[in-house]
């Protein structure tokens, strides 16, 4: 079978992820106002304990399928045994779980109606077969269907949510469209597999190391509701929990962009070390790792120095205390960056997820550990400075182990940091010089984005940066592209 490219898989996944954070952008206002905070309010607590119920539903099975998938990706008979198993699993799962979930909803839900709703969650997950995809490397058809769902969905808000009665179909319409478009990938698997006899068909085979994968996942979501929970119950102020919440939305919606890259080199790296072509897979970590400081140091360094116009301009009055937490929880796009090119690229995609879920539920506890200590005295930066130990501490591990097994060169990881800390520094001061002569309006925030980032660039392109040419030169094919159509 051909070899899709990392790249354009990257970019497909990339545009989705930056899809999803535009969608937002463009419903919340219309929805605020139309729902109300009460609406909004019971659409999100409902969806969070449906939430529960679609993690179980999934479990691990995804990155284990990706995983799989990968190393066979050639053979018809293992790929379609694997489909088969995992989609058995999650079948099980559900099914569990839609059980579970209904009889909740008939015995302690308040509201009956949009509890019922989000059960459509459930059903989403039991068909959904994306994961098969993404191991297949095929982003593209992942990214367009999610395209086309997104569209189609905020055509449904803007013309059927008008009201506050119009809630059960603003919850019906995210869960039924996203259950509909899982249903559009199953006519396509034809081309993919074979259909399997149903006694061959062994769901729980490898249900440890799925359980394994989950782990860390269940993991991640825990600690992250336990930061909050913890400066609700220690901080005495209640807005802490806010300036939290807000500088944690800022990181995390660039951080995608560098974390996506993850799922797209997993079926990869697996199919890789699978071979034994060691140095095939360390020349792809290797350009991860380069790829985390690319971006990294440009969304660190640049949310620093943009910091005391962002606040202002996109949280309004009364959030000044972010102005100090987003600077702290910034590091976090170097250190998330580089634990998802340890951990799930290589750690994940080398059958080491036993090691992964350990260093995991390690970093978590030292995250909760100095949350403890630190939120008594400095409540949300006490919070921020606790995830930013908690990934240290992971960061820390990841690498000793990596070392220990002698899997590539740790010193590399950090040497291919240089020609971004040499422009992004630069750049923080040039920004930082800058927006005291820029108004805290979207123009001047604006602006001052464009200015770090021409800053940056241009010091990339002089530092002759291996990243910065192969830009330019997407750039002209692209162009040279587009002009051959013409």
């Amino acid at each position: 079978m051909k070899e899709p490219s990392i790249k354009k898989n990257y970019l497909f996944s990339a545009s989705y992820q930056a899809l999803a954070l535009i969608v937002p952008l463009i419903t919340t206002p219309y929805i605020s106002r139309v729902l109300g905070a009460d609406g909004i309010g019971i659409h999100s607590y409902t969806y969070s304990i449906v939430s529960f119920f679609t993690l179980f539903s999934a479990l691990g099975t995804a990155t284990y399928a990706t995983r799989m998938l990968g190393i066979h990706r050639a053979n018809i008979e293992e790929r379609s045994k694997i489909f088969w198993d995992v989609f058995f699993l999650r079948a099980i799962l559900s099914t569990i779980s839609i059980a579970v979930y209904l009889l909740y909803v008939f015995l302690f839900a308040e509201d009956k109606l949009i509890a019922g709703l989000q059960a459509i969650h459930i059903l989403g997950v039991l068909i959904d077969v994306a994961w098969f995809f993404q191991g297949m490397e095929n982003f593209k058809v992942i990214a367009i269907r999610n395209f086309c769902i997104k569209l189609v969905n905020i055509i449904f808000i803007f013309t059927m949510v008008r009201d506050k009665g119009d809630l059960w179909w603003y919850v019906f319409g995210l869960s039924f469209w996203t259950l509909l478009a899982n249903a559009t990938f199953w006519p396509m698997l034809k081309k993919y597999i074979r259909l399997r006899d149903i006694k061959r068909i062994r769901p729980f085979k490898n249900i440890v190391v799925i359980l394994q994968l989950f782990v860390p996942t269940i993991a991640v979501q825990v600690y992250a509701i336990l930061d909050k929970a913890m400066i609700g119950w220690i901080s005495a102020n209640p807005a802490e929990n806010g300036y939290y919440e807000q500088s944690e939305k800022i990181v995390k919606m660039c951080l995608m962009l560098i974390t996506a890259l993850g799922g797209v080199t997993i079926p990869r790296i697996s199919r890789l070390y699978a071979q034994g072509n060691k140095e095939a897979v360390k020349d792809l970590i290797y350009r991860s790792y380069r790829f985390v400081w690319a971006l990294g140091c440009a969304m660190m360094f640049g949310v620093i120095g943009i910091n005391l116009k962002l606040v202002p301009v996109f949280f309004g009055p009364g959030y000044e205390r972010v102005e100090i937490v987003l600077p702290i929880m910034s590091i976090l796009y170097i250190l998330m960056g580089i634990n998802n090119a340890t951990g799930v690229q290589y750690l994940i995609s080398s059958g080491r997820q036993k090691a992964y879920m350990y260093i995991i539920v390690i970093g978590g506890i030292v995250n909760v550990g100095v949350n403890a200590l630190m939120i008594p005295f400095f409540s949300s930066v006490g919070a921020a400075i606790g995830t930013v130990m908690g990934e240290l501490v992971i960061l820390i591990i990841e690498l000793a182990y990596i070392h220990r097994i002698k899997a590539f060169n740790i010193r590399k990881v950090f040497t291919s940091s240089r020609n971004y800390l040499v422009a992004g520094i630069p750049m923080l001061i040039i920004v930082l010089l800058v927006q005291k002569l820029l108004p805290n309006t979207l123009l001047g925030l604006m602006i001052l984005i464009c200015i770090g980032g021409i800053c940056y660039g241009t010091i990339l392109f002089l530092l002759r940066d291996e990243f910065a040419f192969k830009g330019i030169d997407m750039v002209k094919a692209r162009i040279n592209k587009i002009k051959k159509r013409k």
